[in-house]
């Protein structure tokens, strides 16, 4: 089995380096200069071309997504037979109410207005203030910075065109898809991040057979907070 590894919003190929060794890394629309985002695309345009990309690796696919790549991750396990296994790391299914989603469009609208108006410094430095990243301050100075320099390394109008397509508010719900998922299935979230762990209990009682896991100390984003223990986590968790 061959693993198909999906980074977040602002990250790139390289997010999932040393958790899931020898994974295929590719880059999500508007995350890379030879990866734009088309004019009109969607939610269900990324789930194509991920889904192509995994048929095309030709066995099955462990694909593994960290919050908007374990969204689009969750997409493409719903409906491409490529997906042996399925790992998910700070991701949502979906609002599931269509005010909910226009409003979290709105609030998306003012992140893209930031980067379109401002550029990727002021955007990088606003991101990173949110109370969700809280737990990422005690992490070493250098690594702060490196995750910095990812993201400002992006394109701003590339970013603020993936948050359109790709945002929580921009993809259709997937609640009423995760009972008919019938492959393995690993829903993790950071033990600090009470939002993702009460999403993947929620999705844990509708996926047949799913695990939950936490991984201690760390926030949202366990792939930079505690690399070396989702690394673990998901060894401890592999098929025999």
């Amino acid at each position: 089995m061959i693993a198909l590894a999906l980074h977040g919003f602002t990250g790139r190929p390289g997010q999932w380096s040393g958790i899931a060794a020898g994974a295929v890394e590719p880059a999500l629309s508007g995350h890379a200069p030879d990866v734009a985002v088309p004019t009109g695309w969607r939610f269900a345009d990324e789930v194509d071309r991920v889904a192509r990309a995994a048929r095309s690796l030709g066995e099955p696919v462990h694909l593994l997504g960290y919050s908007m790549g374990g969204r689009i991750a969750l997409a493409v396990a719903a409906c491409e037979p490529a997906v042996a296994r399925l790992t998910l790391v700070g991701a949502h299914p979906g609002l599931e109410d269509e005010a909910a989603r226009a409003e979290r469009r709105a609030r998306d609208e003012t992140w893209c207005a930031l980067l379109e108006e401002r550029g990727i410094e002021a955007f990088a430095r606003a991101w990173e203030d949110q109370p969700m990243w809280a737990s990422q301050a005690a992490l070493p100075a250098g690594l702060r910075e490196r995750q910095r320099a990812d993201r400002m390394s992006h394109d701003p109008h590339q970013l603020a065109a993936a948050l359109r397509a790709l945002g929580l508010g921009a993809m259709p719900p997937l609640w009423g898809v995760l009972e008919g998922i019938r492959v393995p299935v690993e829903l993790v979230a950071g033990a600090l991040d009470s939002t993702y762990r009460d999403l993947a209990h929620r999705m844990a009682a509708r996926i047949p057979g799913a695990r939950v896991s936490f991984i201690d100390g760390a926030g949202h984003n366990p792939l930079i907070e505690r690399p070396g223990a989702l690394a673990t986590q998901l060894s401890d968790r592999s098929e025999p």
